[in-house]
């Protein structure tokens, strides 16, 4: 899962230059657009940067984003595409970043960047209302033009999708079942809305507000958790019909509602429970210790509900745990203690009929967050408290 991080007037970027950013130049411009892990939508900018003035040494490059886009920004990178180095970013408005090249850019110069966005919500299910076993469909809109301070010489912008692509914009161009090119444009020429439909049927979840708590308690040599989660289905609409579902589940076809949702915690959990208010969870488990490639050991706390989830249904529920203080707080020589702590829960949704639990259903990220909120409650008497965390 990802957190969500976080109006000026939307003109095209021919008009935004100004004599604050005159000589740098976007020489060309390729957005590649990927659809194919919902909610979250990706978006790559590989660009190639000029410095055209006849003296200036720029330091820095402004990064823009659209009014509509940017309440949904969750993730932004900058690095430098030949060394792959990261660049240092500052938020200068709720639209523009600036990020600080590792040395200026001298006049005649060139330089390729790529920037790397995570948005989330920026697609819409179409038609809103569906069948409970009908395909999923889902619209994508955008610019046709990235928004730069910089005026661009050439661009075009690739979208793919998980799903086949149904119908898109004039001017764009087919590559394939699930990607479509539009461009390249050269100076103004391509500016406007583009649109891309296409089929998804994945799960796809938000959580309107996750609230994870920690206690530490010396004593017990316990780290106590505590997770509440308020949850809303993404998909389409549909009635609920539970002879239909009975159905599918014996035809082994497919439907679009959420029958489990997974919970990753730690091998070493104990004490685990959930608190589920309106009583709808009515099967629950916990998976044996599994382990994927790179990751700590784990195990998966199931939660079914009587009721699968449908599109636009909320859920609301907590769950906690214990676990051995000692695997998480260290103590230096000079008696300060470090309590080093995992920043964010994991939790997917799962439409499959299958009983059976699979890895890739446990480490699908079909789950955004879009308010999170984190409390540590030390022990009486800690004091000169510092925190580090893991995004800015």
């Amino acid at each position: 899962m990802r957190v969500l991080a976080t109006l000026c007037l939307v003109i095209p970027w021919v008009c935004l230059a100004s004599s604050a950013t005159k000589g740098l130049v976007n020489t060309n411009v390729i957005r590649t657009v990927d659809l194919q892990g919902l909610p979250f939508v990706r978006e790559q900018v590989g660009v190639v940067i000029q410095n055209d003035h006849d003296s200036k040494v720029f330091k820095t490059y402004t990064i823009s984003i659209d009014q509509d886009k940017a309440p949904n920004l969750s993730q932004l990178q900058v690095f430098e595409r030949k060394s792959g180095h990261s660049l240092d970013l500052t938020k200068e408005t709720a639209q523009t970043y600036r990020a600080v090249l590792r040395r200026g850019l001298l006049p005649g110069e060139k330089l390729s960047l790529n920037i790397d966005f995570v948005f989330v919500s920026l697609v819409q299910p179409r038609p809103q209302a569906v069948k409970q076993s009908d395909d999923q469909s889902w619209l994508w809109a955008d610019n046709s033009l990235v928004p730069s301070v910089y005026p661009t010489r050439k661009q075009k912008t690739v979208v793919r999708t998980k799903g086949d692509v149904r119908v898109f914009t004039d001017g764009g161009a087919r590559d394939g079942k699930q990607s479509v090119v539009f461009g390249p444009f050269t100076g103004e020429q391509g500016g406007g809305r583009v649109e891309v439909g296409f089929k998804d049927n994945s799960e796809q979840m938000e959580a309107l507000t996750h609230r994870r708590e920690y206690f530490v308690s010396h004593w017990a040599d316990d780290l106590n958790v505590l997770e509440h989660y308020a949850l809303r289905s993404l998909g389409p609409e549909s009635t609920f019909d539970k002879v239909d579902q009975m159905v599918s589940k014996y035809m082994h076809r497919r439907d679009n509602l959420v029958k489990t949702l997974l919970v990753k915690v730690p091998a070493e959990a104990r004490e685990m429970y959930f608190v589920d208010e309106i009583g709808n969870v009515s099967t629950s488990a916990v998976s044996k210790q599994r382990r994927a490639k790179g990751e700590d050991a784990f195990r998966v706390m199931q939660l079914r509900p009587r009721y699968p989830i449908s599109g636009g249904w909320n859920y609301t529920w907590w769950h906690g745990y214990s676990l051995p203080l000692s695997r998480y707080l260290k103590v230096s020589p000079q008696s300060r203690h470090h309590l080093r702590l995992p920043f964010i829960g994991s939790m997917a949704a799962c439409a499959s009929l299958e009983g059976e639990l699979t890895l890739a259903m446990a480490n699908a990220q079909n789950t955004a967050v879009r308010q999170y909120e984190l409390r540590v409650t030390l022990p009486e008497g800690a004091r000169d408290i510092a925190v580090e965390l893991p995004v800015a």
